[in-house]
């Protein structure tokens, strides 16, 4: 009995330990690379976009730089809901790849949005994949027209 008391708690204490270290750190400035981001190249560009990001365990601060300006949210990485510009955002782990669910407001219509943050095995570069879905609810009228768009941006860490 004490054996497979023992076997259990070692069990549970190694899928924690293993859970703790599968959540990296994306704190650090990140440059997109043009060249292999979706974004780039969509109808108008975006132009360059730098991203700052602070993280500790409760939270995630991205301050996103563009050719519009700057604009800055702090996530809570519980996965309870906050208030942004056009709506509410709410951010979760699942494994190594943080999720951050959002539903917007945009011209009147509701709009779903997923971004997916990972690290690639050295942490020097970040990829962003984005879904975006437009909650039209007019589908008849519309037969055959996707109501979504999808892509990956890549962002390398810089030294500031």
């Amino acid at each position: 009995m004490r054996t497979l008391l023992a076997a259990a708690a070692l069990v549970s204490l190694v899928s924690y330990s293993a859970e703790a270290q599968t959540k990296p750190d994306f704190s650090g400035a990140w440059k997109m690379d043009p060249t292999r981001s979706e974004s780039a190249a969509q109808a108008e560009p975006i132009g360059p976009v730098t991203l700052v990001i602070t993280q500790t365990p409760a939270e995630l601060k991205v301050e996103t730089t563009g050719s519009t300006g700057t604009t800055a949210a702090t996530y809570k990485l519980d996965g309870s809901k906050i208030t942004v510009a056009a709506g509410t955002s709410s951010t979760h782990w699942d494994g190594a790849k943080l999720v951050t669910d959002s539903v917007l407001d945009v011209n009147g219509a509701t709009v779903t949005a997923t971004e997916t943050r990972t690290l690639t095995a050295g942490g020097n570069e970040m990829l962003v994949e984005k879904t975006v879905v437009v909650q039209h609810g007019y589908p008849d009228t519309l037969k055959g027209t996707p109501n979504y768009v999808a892509g990956k941006d890549v962002f390398v860490k810089v030294t500031r």
